[in-house]
Formats: C-alpha cells, sequence, structure tokens
C-alpha cells in the first residue's frame, strides 16, 4: 500500500479539504484527489462524504485512521532514524518512566545527553510500571524506570534501593531535629501512596514496630502531590531520594523541611532493558550514564 496515500487519507481527515490536504503535502490538488480516490478504490468503501463544502469521515473511516495514524508516524520515526544514523548509532532514544525520576532527574540527564549528541531524537514517556515493563519487552521503549518487582525472562534490570527522608511542615517540632521518627510524630497526619505501595507498607511496619497508630489522612498518586499537601501545613510526608537531591532546585514549597527518617525506609527502583533487543549504541552510552548517576547519588544504593 502507498504510504502517499495513506498521507492524504490523514490530512484530509484532519484538514477536511482535499485542497488543505495537497497544499500540507505537497502535491497538487488533482493529485491529491486522484491518491484519496485510488484508496478508497483500493480498500472498497467511502471514506467521506461532502457537507457544507467540508469533506467528513464516515464510521470506517473513523475507524480506520487511528490506524493509518500509528503507521506514519512508524514511517515518520523510520525517516528519522535513517537521516540520524552515523556511525552505528541509532539516532533515537525512547525512556518510559514513573513519575517520580521523570519530573527533574531524568530530565537534567537528557539535557546533559543532548548537549553530547546534539542529532538525537530523544522520547520521554511517562506510564505505570505494567505498561513499561511490555513496552521495553516489545521494543516501543529502550530503557524503563520502574518500581522493582520480581525478575522477569524479557528483561535485563539493575535494581536500586532509595532510602526516604521525612517531609514536615516547617512549624512541626519535629522539623528541629537532625532526624526523625515514629516517636516524634506520634498524632501527626500523614500524607501516604496506596496502601499497596511499598513505602506505605514500610512506614505501617515502621509504626507498628514502635506500638503506635499510623494516621494516613490523604492518599495521593504521586509524592509531587504529597509535598503540596505538606507546605499547607496538612501532614508529613515521605520522600525518596531522587526528590529529596533535587528539592531546592525545583520545588517552590517555603513551608516544607526535609529531614532523614529512622528506622530506614526504602522505596525500590529498577531500570530495566529488553533481553531480546540489544541497546544500541547510543541507548548503551545513556544506559550507562544514567546508572552511574544512581550510583553516585547519596541515599541510594545498587542492589
Amino acid at each position: 500500500m502507498n504510504i502517499n496515500k495513506l498521507r492524504i487519507f490523514h490530512e484530509v481527515f484532519v484538514t477536511g479539504s482535499i485542497t488543505r490536504a495537497a497544499e500540507r503535502s505537497y502535491v497538487s490538488q488533482p493529485a491529491a484527489s486522484k491518491m484519496l480516490a485510488n484508496f478508497e478504490d483500493e480498500i472498497g468503501y467511502k471514506l467521506f462524504e461532502r457537507s457544507n463544502g467540508k469533506l467528513i469521515p464516515t464510521d470506517e473511516a473513523m475507524y480506520l485512521h487511528e490506524e493509518v495514524y500509528g503507521v506514519l508516524q512508524s514511517v515518520n520515526h523510520l525517516e528519522d532514524s535513517i537521516k540520524s544514523a552515523k556511525n552505528n548509532r541509532s539516532g533515537r532514544l525512547r525512556v518510559c518512566s514513573i513519575f517520580g525520576p521523570s519530573y527533574q532527574f531524568l530530565p537534567e540527564l537528557i539535557a546533559k545527553f543532548k548537549a553530547n549528541n546534539p542529532g538525537v531524537h530523544v522520547s520521554l514517556h511517562l506510564s505505570g510500571c505494567s505498561a513499561i515493563r511490555q513496552g521495553v519487552a516489545s521494543g516501543q521503549y529502550q530503557i524503563g524506570l520502574v518500581d522493582k518487582a520480581q525478575s522477569s525472562s524479557k528483561h535485563d534490570s539493575a535494581a536500586f534501593d532509595m532510602a526516604c527522608y521525612c517531609a514536615l511542615p516547617a512549624n512541626h517540632p519535629a522539623a528541629q531535629l537532625e532526624q526523625v521518627s515514629p516517636q516524634e510524630l506520634i498524632d501527626t497526619a500523614w500524607i501516604t501512596l496506596d496502601s499497596e505501595n511499598a513505602t506505605t507498607k514500610a512506614l505501617k511496619k515502621a509504626y507498628n514496630n514502635a506500638e503506635l497508630r499510623l494516621r494516613r489522612t490523604i492518599e495521593v498518586h504521586t509524592t509531587i502531590h504529597a509535598l503540596s499537601f505538606v507546605n499547607l501545613g496538612m501532614g508529613v510526608a515521605l520522600v525518596d531520594a531522587l526528590n529529596y537531591h533535587h528539592f531546592s532546585s525545583i520545588f517552590n514549597l517555603p513551608n516544607v523541611v526535609l529531614r532523614p527518617f529512622t528506622p530506614t525506609i526504602i522505596e525500590p527502583l529498577e531500570v530495566i532493558t529488553s533481553n531480546l533487543n540489544p541497546l544500541s549504541g547510543l541507548a548503551k552510552e545513556f544506559y550507562d550514564t544514567l546508572i552511574n548517576e544512581l550510583q553516585n547519588k547519596p541515599g541510594i544504593t545498587m542492589e
């Protein structure tokens, strides 16, 4: 199937005009009309109906367009890679991460990488752990950052333990201490991640061991949201080592102070790659830099 016909179909779909589609595709209007007509003949059904001077997609066109758009994206990526490839370097880096590392750590790392490799096209996506693992296994992403889980036959991985710190309102009595524990936070409200999160489970265990009651009053999806509540004086929260190190440079939260928490609570992190598709030279260079940066962050240890 001719890719130019797919492009004309896409352009008519988004513009509603064969003339505008021709202009955006850098072909003549008769050529665009002929390609669209040939495409309709090939597939055996009408793609557009004319109404008030516009071409309106049929139900069949609505269904087909999502697939065609995916094909066009893949072709554009391939064309970019072919143009950029040099010295066995793929010219493309695809990373997907859970929210925490993507907020500042990965953008800073990618900015440095781009400074040394200005011709590289970088994609940074956010998703949940299951989708990231599936995307790395299928080759959609080259590198994934996820919560640590059981080993998989589809992935190679490097596992890290990130120590957590306690975020407190500046006027909380424990904010004056060098480190805090459950004993200094009796009856203090906690803003936590969901009950199945590893850090929440570890926090519950720490309170149980101290024979104290854990008051979870607000549940959030990310540490960033928790910090906003701490800044409003709503309670205290745990912050992983990555966000701790970037706290002063990226957050404008004057009412929040961070202190080491005891007993140590760990936020697990895993960097995964596919063990079926070797990393390109560029991706391997970025991966090595990523692992090195994590190893050299205080409060983060590699298993």
